[in-house]
């Protein structure tokens, strides 16, 4: 399928007079739609490095299609400064048309200014083939459907489109991928001792539209574990295509309990729902480093697949009673504490060598978030965070990177609400832990949109996401570092690590060919950002307020939407009446479909 793209920046813009104020530019103008004076202040922001307007007029917009493919002419706007004072001079106004040139050759878009009394609409076209960029000579005629801005000269400035750029769009030929790589998501038992089948039934076909194949579930030794058990073995089988295997907690667990480990799993390992690898049964733990897992075998009357989390050495690669090894390093940090530090893969790489080695798997961690917040209200007091702005992005690309070094993935986790780590929201017949005051009324279901790209990319092979649909995604904490209410808060203080994150709104854009973005983050001055196609993020300084977001795609797309949660300048107060307000650094996450 052959998709064609044109960038064409064009708007006509009234001039009143203009002045160069070292790197940005300052505007006032009319607006020749409507006739009137309107100011319009644009800057340039060195945090963002993107143009920010001011008191934006939104216009009539529609969309035409061009041989079977929507077109979309995307407007301008230009730097200026917003702490001068420019007096309109009404008499010099004149007409002028500013656009943008894609450059295949340089891959930058250019910046241009023409004079003239029509629009001119300038354009190079580029056609995506096979997920390549190339030159075409097809020429498109775009109509406007994005929101009408004024501009003037505007000075050169570039976003890279890169030549030969390898996206794999739906539809397209994918690479031919591993059928034997697997998604699971780590399902924590132990608060869902209320789950009906229906429960299990509705979280597994969430579960299963995310592209997610299973459950890793996590048990200790409630009494409900085993009629909670199987009921999610039975919501699996009735589902079809979803499948489960027992992580055993070694924090419940102990390492000379090998009899009540094979017990347990023997009355699984042989239903329709069972993950199995060779035919046998996968099992898998939280610790329980030296743990005997042949004993658990013999115990069980069969081999079994066992992929603990024990830690990445050569000896427990070797160890005849594992077929592979867990990480659970899903967030960076030091001695467990919060580090100012991205994830690096340095120990996926540590397990891939020793079981590689060892002629075994190697299973990874995919994380989100992490925040605890527990108070002395219970007895597993703990407070701190790992810093996790935008680890839900970087941590798939290197899942991508890494590729076939990779057998299978887990999140961690699918409701974890104590750590934050939660994908599935808050809600349902779980128990609460003390974790619904900071967990609920915070969506966190976007990102399993957001990982879906990525998931059918690292089935495929493919090293960049699949991206099929336009998509803008968006993740924030609910209130500023600047909050204070220790009189209050249920721990007494801010979390270890709260002075290693920014008050930043994460952005994540996924489109098939490009587009802009428009964010606005309470009493902040909009940020106006050209994305490329395929994924790209942006950061944008965060201000107390409403969270708004406009997204423009070159496929004729146009979507805007307010987050459901505003950013506060106070601490959170929690959903449920009887609770002081607290320090939350969970996040709040949105998205945008065009």
């Amino acid at each position: 399928m052959k998709l064609v793209a044109a960038l064409s920046l064009l708007q006509v813009l009234p001039m009143a007079m203009s002045k160069k104020h070292g790197n940005s530019f300052e505007r006032r103008s009319r607006n020749a739609t409507h006739g009137d004076l309107a100011e319009r202040q644009i800057v340039e922001t060195n945090y963002v490095t993107e143009t920010v307007w001011v008191d934006p007029t939104p216009a009539e917009t529609s969309t035409s299609p061009v041989d079977g493919q929507p077109t979309t002419q995307l407007e301008i706007a230009a730097l200026a400064s917003p702490s001068d004072s420019i007096v309109p001079e009404e008499d010099s106004i004149t007409s002028t048309t500013s656009s943008a040139v894609i450059s295949i050759e340089t891959d930058t878009v250019i910046y241009g200014l023409s004079q003239a009394t029509n629009p001119i609409d300038t354009f190079v076209s580029s056609s995506i083939e096979s997920g390549t960029v190339s030159d075409s000579s097809s020429v498109i005629t775009t109509s406007t459907d994005a929101p009408s801005t004024t501009s003037g000269a505007v000075e050169a400035q570039g976003i890279t489109i890169s030549a030969g750029l390898n996206i794999t769009l739906g539809g397209g030929n994918p690479v031919k991928g591993n059928s034997d790589k697997k998604v699971f998501a780590h399902f924590m038992i132990g608060i869902v001792y209320a789950y009906t089948l229906e429960s299990w039934l509705e979280d597994i076909k969430l579960a299963k539209s995310k592209g997610i194949d299973g459950f890793a579930l996590n048990i200790g030794l409630d009494s409900y574990t085993q009629p909670q058990l199987d009921l999610a073995y039975k919501a699996a089988e009735i589902s079809g295509d979803f499948v489960c295997f027992i992580s055993f907690d070694f924090n419940w667990y102990t390492v000379d309990n090998t009899t009540g480990v094979s017990d347990m799993m023997k009355r699984y390992n042989d239903l329709p729902a069972q993950f199995k690898v060779d035919g046998k049964p996968f099992v898998s733990s939280f610790i329980g480093d030296g743990f005997d897992w042949a004993a658990v075998g013999s115990g069980c009357g069969q081999e079994i697949y066992a992929v603990p989390f024990w830690a990445p050495t050569q000896e427990n690669a070797d160890n005849k009673g594992l077929s592979g090894l867990f990480s659970w390093t899903a967030w960076a940090s030091k001695d467990n504490g919060p580090i100012d530090q991205p994830l690096t893969t340095v120990q996926d790489e540590a397990y891939i060598d020793v079981v590689g080695k060892a002629n075994k798997v190697y299973m990874a961690p995919v994380s989100s978030w992490f925040f605890t917040h527990f108070g002395k209200e219970v007895p597993w007091s703990k407070n701190w965070l790992f810093k996790s702005e935008n680890l839900w992005k970087y941590r798939w690309d290197q899942i991508l990177e890494l590729g076939d070094k990779l057998n299978f993935l887990e999140m961690v986790t699918w409701n974890d609400y104590g750590e934050s780590h939660n994908l599935r929201n808050w809600g349902g017949l779980h128990s609460d832990d003390g974790s619904s005051k900071w967990a609920q009324g915070l969506d966190h279901l976007p990102m399993l949109d957001l990982s879906l790209p990525y998931i059918k990319a690292w089935k495929s092979g493919s090293k960049t996401p699949i991206v099929d649909k336009d998509q803008v995604f968006y993740w924030y904490r609910p209130h500023l570092k600047s909050a204070e209410c220790d009189s209050t808060d249920n721990y007494g203080s801010k979390p270890d690590g709260w002075d290693i994150v920014a008050d930043t709104v994460f952005v994540t854009t996924m489109t098939k060919l490009g587009g802009t973005i428009k964010v606005t983050s309470g009493s902040n001055q909009p940020v106006l950002k050209l994305v490329k196609p395929g994924v790209q993020s942006v950061e944008i300084p965060m201000a107390a307020g409403k969270q708004t977001f406009e997204f423009f795609t070159l496929t004729g797309g146009y979507k805007k939407g307010e987050a459901t949660v505003e950013v506060s300048d106070q601490c959170w107060k929690p959903m449920t009446s009887n609770y002081t307000a607290i320090y939350n650094y969970n996040y709040h996450s949105g998205v945008l479909n065009c």
